[in-house]
């Protein structure tokens, strides 16, 4: 059964700025190797397909679901928000008939800590994400039994926007406009925007019982920010306001489960 978790990690020093850039203060030596590791094991949003066989989802299977990012620092925006996220991907896995369970996030992170130390401190091992994690399920398994470990994460994902339209991770979204006069909007000022803005999303890794990645995914969630038009009719520019709300709604973050699941749990 899974449990509600409370608190967060490595809370991530990361603010997204008027440009959408984002600037990350590192704290030590693990965060620093934590950002490390997912930049390397995050580099492709593609499914790998070749280490799992799609049959396998016909019968029930168990899953060991990890706190949401376990492995990723948080940024503030998100640390409230990682409770529910994590409710809505336990609850789309038991939608299929599947079974979860899951650990405390401390007994969680303490345990990946250890993992990453175990690597650090290793002649034998290769210094690596890939090598951690298959630590990791290996200290996991000799106290669980599970048939795959899902390690879910949310995280920014930089975008463009064309006439407010903007697609990533296989969703489209259109961007809110607020604060709209009827000046800007006679002169039509909303009606085409093209910029590079940054949108969340889900990132799913899937690791078998000797801790190998046999499939990882990105489904777009939500746009962090929407189109800002004060002032617009004197500046002839619209700007992007971070919105006060992440990941408000419920039919975007299904559909973004959905995408970042498929295929290896179907869609349902």
């Amino acid at each position: 059964m899974a449990r509600r978790l409370r608190g967060s990690w490595w809370c991530n020093q990361a603010t997204p700025e008027f440009n959408l850039r984002y600037r990350m203060k590192p704290s030590g030596w693990i965060a620093a190797f934590t950002l490390f590791a997912f930049a390397c094991a995050h580099g492709s949003g593609d499914p790998n397909l070749e280490h799992f066989d799609p049959t396998a989802a016909d019968n029930p299977r168990h899953f060991m679901v990890l706190p949401v990012n376990i492995t990723i620092k948080t940024a503030p925006e998100f640390s409230s928000e990682l409770d529910d996220m994590f409710g809505a991907i336990a609850g789309y896995i038991r939608e299929g008939g599947d079974t979860i369970e899951t650990v405390s996030r401390e007994d969680a992170t303490a345990q990946w800590a250890k993992s990453i130390v175990k690597v650090k401190k290793s002649e034998e091992l290769d210094d690596n994400f890939e090598t951690a994690m298959r630590v990791y399920v290996a200290d996991l398994s000799k106290s669980h039994s599970f048939d795959a470990l899902i390690a879910p994460s949310i995280a920014y994902r930089t975008t463009k926007t064309r006439d407010r339209l903007v697609k990533w991770d296989g969703v489209f979204r259109k961007m809110k406009v607020i604060n709209l006069s009827d000046i800007a909007k006679k002169k039509g000022l909303a009606r085409s925007l093209t910029m590079q803005i940054a949108g969340v999303s889900l990132h799913v890794m899937v690791f078998d019982q000797d801790g190998e990645l046999i499939f990882q995914k990105y489904g777009g969630l939500d746009l962090v920010h929407d189109v800002d038009m004060t002032g617009a009719e004197f500046t002839m520019s619209p700007k992007a306001s971070l919105k006060e709300k992440l990941l408000n709604e419920r039919d975007h973050v299904r559909e973004g489960l959905e995408v970042a699941f498929d295929p290896y749990l179907p869609k349902h």
